[in-house]
């Protein structure tokens, strides 16, 4: 530290590290761990001077969980109220006394329990715990302006911030700066987000709930609704509960509140529709609103850069696999440093072959990630005929065995990441809405223009899906 109380910034890092969130600490941190000789340094810049302010991923899948365990994280998560949570329940507008359960535990050989917690918990945890490493610099209140450049390779940062202007030059940048990320705009790195709406999120204490360790995903209303819990104090749960919204909102202001307690409402269960209604009506639970993007992935790296998290591809945020994509990003990259950790201090940690074997792994699991997702908003919020039998037909597919549950929830979890399993699974899906479109029904209830209807749409979502998941076959088998 300086006389001021600011840290002191070297003008050369081994690593800078732009984005102080999730995925930029958990990467500082296991590449410290990675670093045993201490030999590196690794500069972490951020533009918020303390926690963001924005509504942000909170629900973590037990993949993810782990790697907050092996980095030494998840204990002071867990002290700071974090809550330790079972999987997910799904539940159709009128059959709340029949949801679809899917337990974290049943997946095989994976951790029996995903965590959950407060964003702004979450972030605050993960600082002060960088601030313990002797590798690591955490700067916060600058912002990234341009990249220094050698030829095509990136090789430093510009930033600026209150006292000027720092000019640091590295042998890595990494963008962990979110789904907007200024470091991929710098970089020239192909931008194709897609604004899908919004996610409005409101903090209630104390719900009841059948299930409420459990992400309790809840139709029937506009959009589909979650809500988990968030945070645990004297025993008392704190849940987040979610509404999901088009890109047109239909109401602004309070009248926002208004619309989610007309709209909304009446599908959720009344114990917890009774605390939501009473925390919109006396503001107890100011309601935050976050837009949602699908970024289909980008190119992870390249000479000089990498990109984790949602900087290098994001998805809706319906299947929650967001926070613990950002997690696995820093695990595999760590490990490559871990692999050369013996290189002399004057040779790149990170050099190309490391960039492209952990660009490999990170491309076996964020296409068919970001399929998952898009065929579940697709499901849960299409408004179509097609879309309608999709979503029957998974209710259908989840509870015709156990087998189906927990490969569709590894799946979700990011604890399987196979190609041919995702399009497997999702043929199974579409072949219970051809099943059911031609079952004998009553002519009046089930006309035959609506029976064609459900299978055209049917049959063009599942088209689409085979087209993805041969993009996803072709990212992991591409030469690099």
């Amino acid at each position: 530290m300086n006389a001021e109380g600011h840290p002191a910034i070297a003008d050369r890092y081994d690593v800078v590290i732009v984005g102080a969130g999730l995925a930029g600490c958990a990467l500082a941190q296991a590449l410290a761990r990675a670093d045993q000789r201490r030999r590196r340094s690794i500069l972490v810049v951020d533009l918020h001077r303390g926690v963001s302010p924005r509504f942000s991923g909170e629900f973590i899948h037990p993949r993810g969980a782990q790697v907050l365990d092996d980095l030494g994280f998840y204990n002071r998560l867990v002290a700071a109220g974090a809550v330790d949570v079972d999987g997910f329940v799904v539940t159709q507008s009128g059959e709340q006394d029949d949801p679809v359960v899917l337990d974290y535990a049943s997946i095989p050989g994976e951790r029996p329990r995903g965590l959950s917690v407060h964003h702004k918990t979450l972030v605050r945890v993960m600082r002060q715990t960088l601030r313990d490493r002797e590798q690591v610099t955490l700067l916060e209140g600058w912002r990234v302006v341009d990249l220094l450049r050698d030829g095509e390779r990136t090789c430093g940062v510009v930033l600026t911030g209150t006292e000027g202007e720092l000019r640091i030059r590295c042998d890595l940048v990494v963008a962990a700066d979110g789904k907007a990320s200024t470091v991929r705009k710098l970089a020239g790195v192909p931008d194709g987000r897609q604004t899908l709406g919004f996610t409005a999120g409101l903090e209630v204490t104390g719900a009841k709930l059948r299930h409420p360790l459990h992400a309790n995903v809840i139709l029937g209303g506009p959009g589909p609704m979650l809500c988990y819990p968030i945070s645990r104090d004297d025993g008392q749960l704190s849940f987040r509960l979610t509404f999901d919204l088009p890109h047109a909102l239909p109401a602004k202001g309070a009248d926002l509140s208004r619309y989610l307690i007309d709209a909304f409402l009446p599908y959720l269960p009344g114990p917890l529709a009774e605390s939501v209604a009473d925390a919109l009506h006396r503001h107890k639970g100011p309601l935050e609103l976050a837009p949602t993007f699908n970024l289909p992935a980008p190119p992870a790296t390249a000479p000089g850069l990498a990109l984790v998290g949602d900087a290098a591809g994001c998805s809706h945020p319906i299947t929650a696999s967001g926070m613990t994509m950002g997690l696995l990003d820093a695990k595999y990259l760590a490990r490559e440093a871990r692999r050369r950790a013996d290189v002399s201090a004057d040779q790149p940690w990170l050099d190309d072959g490391s960039l492209r074997r952990y660009r490999i792994e990170h491309d076996r699991y964020v296409p068919t990630r970001q399929a998952l997702a898009d065929s579940i908003f697709e499901a849960f919020r299409g408004e179509g005929e097609g879309a309608r039998g999709i979503r029957r037909a998974l209710f259908r597919y989840w509870r015709s065995g156990e087998r189906q549950r927990v490969r569709s929830l590894a799946l979700l979890a990011c604890a399987e990441r196979r190609p041919r399993i995702f399009l497997a699974e999702y043929l199974k899906t579409a072949h219970h809405v051809l099943a059911s479109s031609f079952a004998p029904r009553h002519a009046l209830h089930f006309p035959v223009s609506d029976r064609l209807r459900q299978v055209q749409g049917a049959v063009g979502l599942a088209g689409t899906k085979v087209g993805v998941v041969a993009q996803v076959a072709w990212s992991q088998l591409r030469p690099f």
